[in-house]
């Protein structure tokens, strides 16, 4: 199932990434992206919304 991950960035600027989250390693969340994997501290994730679920079925456990 793929999420919208809120990251800040480094600049504090707020990053959103659409991709299918992996597992954590050493603090870091693995997300699978259309091109690529990725990997984003777990601190800097602000918020996330599951959307291959309908608006009804909550916003998913993303780190679960």
């Amino acid at each position: 199932m793929r999420f919208a991950i809120d990251i800040l960035d480094e600049a504090g600027n707020n990053r959103i990434y659409v991709g299918v989250p992996l597992g954590i390693d050493e603090g870091k969340l693995r997300v699978q992206l259309k091109d690529r994997e990725a990997r984003f501290d777990v601190a800097r994730i602000t918020d996330w919304c599951q959307i291959d679920r309908s608006q009804s079925e909550g916003r998913g456990e993303l780190l679960g």
